[in-house]
């Protein structure tokens, strides 16, 4: 039987872990961190609370934007949370997602093999998450990354893979990309992210136009307020240079 103290502490982590979420959602990362942290410290057999540990360590470290040796162990430690999170509960959209994202995050420090072999793995959570949730906008988000780096590959390239490492790569273009990083956009309007990477796939594709539109988009921005924002925004800076 549930206490009155059991009872008024499950109300309580219930307000917090909805308070991660909205903060997760503003892209206040940092602060959310803080929180899930402690809530994890209270109940480590929460799938939730391990999925946005899991997914917020990894983010926060990301932007941070440091070296392998730097970055790797908080990596490992996101992968540990995730790793967790889908044995508690695998028909979960938010386990299969961090799953997914610590792994795409991992791949920028992997060699080329091993980047094939996590691009199999992180294309399964996605395709898992978004089958649990089809309007999940940061699944959408690591699906256009991943169409988008199968679509930068060029035919030598694809012959070196098959020949070096026995494996076909799957089949996806910069119209794929763009069209997930616009489903994402749907899904979470405010995220500044999903705006630069849809601009940086027109970009690939030689629609400077329409890149240019998203980007001063972007920069003009001033409701926005998370951590990436000043990040993201003079990432969109830069593409301009570029393209003028």
């Amino acid at each position: 039987m549930t206490t009155i103290a059991q009872q008024q502490q499950q109300n309580a982590n219930a307000e917090q872990y909805k308070k991660v979420q909205q903060l997760a959602n503003l892209g206040q990362c940092k602060d959310g961190l803080a929180i899930i942290e402690g809530l994890v410290k209270q109940d480590s057999s929460n799938a939730n609370y391990l999925a946005y540990n899991s997914y917020l360590l990894a983010k926060v470290w990301h932007d941070k934007q440091l070296d392998e040796g730097q970055t790797m162990p908080h990596y490992n430690v996101a992968l540990n949370l995730a790793k967790k999170a889908i044995k508690l509960d695998s028909n979960n959209a938010e386990t299969q997602y961090c799953y997914a994202f610590t792994v795409g995050v991992m791949n920028e420090f992997a060699s080329n093999k091993q980047q094939l072999a996590n691009a199999q793995i992180m294309k399964n959570h996605i395709d898992k998450c978004l089958k649990l949730n089809p309007q999940h906008s940061g699944a959408y988000h690591l699906l256009g990354r991943w169409s988008r780096r199968i679509a930068e590959f060029n035919g030598v390239e694809k012959f070196a893979v098959k020949t070096l490492y026995g494996t076909t790569l799957p089949v996806a273009t910069f119209q794929d990309a763009a069209n997930a990083f616009e489903k994402a956009y749907v899904y979470a309007s405010d995220y500044l992210i999903h705006q630069y990477e849809l601009a940086y796939t027109y970009y690939e594709m030689n629609k400077y136009a329409d890149a240019k539109v998203w980007l001063n988009q972007v920069i003009a921005n001033t409701t926005y307020k998370g951590d990436d924002a000043q990040m993201v925004k003079d990432k969109c800076k830069k593409l301009l240079e570029k393209m003028n």
